[in-house]
């Protein structure tokens, strides 16, 4: 009995460490997600992902203005499909499954039958960091996600003896994204689904005008349509390709038993060809299950990198939910390969090493303008070779447009509230030892930042820097005709400039 008792306690600590390292289960997404931003919400996604599939309650609305909240509300209660670019001022590319009469519009929350959006109760979603399950209850499917750093992976479980159909709504706005300008989506021969959407998102036309997003997509699925169409908008018709805005390709399968169809979505921004590559290169023998084990285990080699512990279960709920927060933004913007998206709209390469991969990768920004408090730092103290990468990042657009940009979106200019503190988080990564980038360039670059005035596009921030070189200090101005960064906040852009020069 002695022996029974000691193999039985061995045996739960074994289970209560296993249980301990898996600190997804103290992540909860739902938080905070009543009036939440568009890239706030993405349970599928891995940390600083480029593929970040979620289900969307009005992301078709979009936003006026590029800020308000939009894509995912708890308070919502019914889902229009499921997106897999959440990013700032980047969104688009929905999947929906549908089962019945084919519609291919949305619809609006306040009647959702007239769209293909359904109902959910909220007893039906499991979400975590890496995973995310629902149950559509208006066609009584189930919907799961999950993701690689450039693959979305998406299941849907039918019901038997109903017509079933996938839609591919490529060419609508979606969160932040703001209007569509082109869209492209087709079906080849071998049944993949491939398309491209463009967009113009209020914040790239404010910092960046003329600037544009694109993302593309190549989708494989593992079961045959039985038919296929194309739509605009409400439109449907026969076909195999359509194009500009409001495009999309719908599949229909007539499944005689409960059918699971997966969905494999390579994505990128910079080609269709690329899309393709990242999924080959990451997804070609990975099916949804691996995907969602390996996407778990990336979570808790992330969340573990900081281990703290209480009774109070709520703590650690709140503290590993905020530590998956700061690293669910600011994902991946380059391909397998090194190919980014440049300012100017072309494609960069960045240079491969011996291996064979990039030397480095590079990343979509929300502004940085105020993450030197917090963000910074727990990227030193955790997660250096991402600060390492950001750093690099920022350098190629400073090569690629003559300046450092506060944020960007595509590499597009998308600074937050007209300031630019990049070379401060630059010097940050310097004096906590990350130093593995152009230091001459850095310093080069930072410089420019803290002093340069002449020619300085609205993009780069900062716009009052040469009243700030003239007298030391931004003077105050009661009134003016140009941009209000130039003349509305004196007193703070002193302090800021002061502190991030001295830096």
């Amino acid at each position: 009995m002695q022996m029974y008792k000691i193999i039985l306690f061995a045996w739960a600590i074994f289970f209560s460490t296993i249980l301990a390292a898996q600190y997804t289960q103290y992540v909860d997404p739902n938080i905070g997600t009543a009036h939440c931003r568009w890239f706030h919400y993405a349970p599928g996604a891995v940390p600083f992902g480029m593929a970040k599939p979620a289900p969307a309650t009005n992301g078709s609305y979009g936003n006026p203005t590029g800020w308000e909240a939009t894509g995912y509300d708890f308070r919502h209660q019914s889902i229009e499909g499921f997106p897999n670019f959440h990013e700032f001022q980047v969104g688009g590319i929905v999947f929906a499954p549908i089962t019945g009469p084919l519609q291919t519009v949305p619809g609006k929350l306040e009647d959702p039958d007239q769209g293909y959006r359904s109902r959910f109760d909220r007893k039906d979603e499991i979400t975590t960091a890496g995973y995310y399950s629902v149950v559509l209850k208006d066609y009584n499917i189930r919907a799961e996600l999950t993701a690689t750093p450039r693959v979305a992976f998406h299941r849907y479980h039918f019901p038997a003896g109903k017509q079933a159909h996938i839609l591919f709504d490529v060419g609508n706005k979606q969160g932040e994204s703001g209007e569509v300008k082109d869209a492209g989506v087709k079906m080849l021969p071998d049944g993949r689904i491939e398309g491209f959407v463009t967009t113009m998102p209020a914040y790239v036309n404010k910092y960046q005008p003329g600037g544009e997003v694109t993302m593309y997509f190549s989708a494989v699925l593992d079961a045959k349509a039985s038919g296929h169409g194309v739509f605009t908008n409400a439109v449907v018709k026969p076909g195999e390709a359509s194009e500009g805005k409001g495009a999309g390709v719908y599949l229909s399968f007539n499944p005689t038993s409960a059918q699971s169809i997966t969905i494999k979505a390579g994505l990128s921004y910079t080609s269709i060809d690329n899309a393709r590559l990242n999924l080959q290169a990451e997804a070609a023998n990975l099916d949804f299950d691996a995907a969602k084990q390996q996407a778990a285990a990336t979570w808790n080699e992330y969340l573990g990198r900081i281990k703290v512990e209480s009774p109070v279960r709520n703590d650690m709920v709140k503290f590993y939910t905020g530590l998956y927060h700061s690293l669910l933004g600011r994902g991946l913007a380059s391909d397998i390969n090194g190919a980014y998206p440049r300012n100017d709209g072309s494609v960069g390469q960045i240079p491969i090493g011996k291996d064979g991969k990039p030397l480095h990768q590079h990343y979509n920004t929300d502004a940085i303008w105020g993450a030197f408090w917090n963000l910074t730092q727990l990227w030193a103290i955790a997660y250096p070779e991402y600060y390492s990468d950001w750093v690099k990042s920022q350098l190629l657009i400073y090569k690629d447009a003559g300046w450092l940009a506060d944020g960007i979106a595509n590499s597009r200019f998308v600074s937050g509230v007209g300031t630019n503190f990049v070379s401060l988080a630059i010097a940050g990564a310097y004096m906590a030892g990350i130093r593995d980038f152009d230091i001459n360039l850095a310093y080069e670059a930072s410089l420019k930042n803290e002093l340069g005035w002449q020619n300085r596009p609205r993009g780069a921030g900062k716009l009052d820097t040469d009243r700030f070189i003239k007298y030391g200090f931004v003077n105050h101005i009661e009134k003016d005709t140009g941009w209000s960064e130039t003349w509305k906040f004196g007193a703070s852009h002193t302090l800021e400039y002061s502190f991030s020069s001295y830096a």
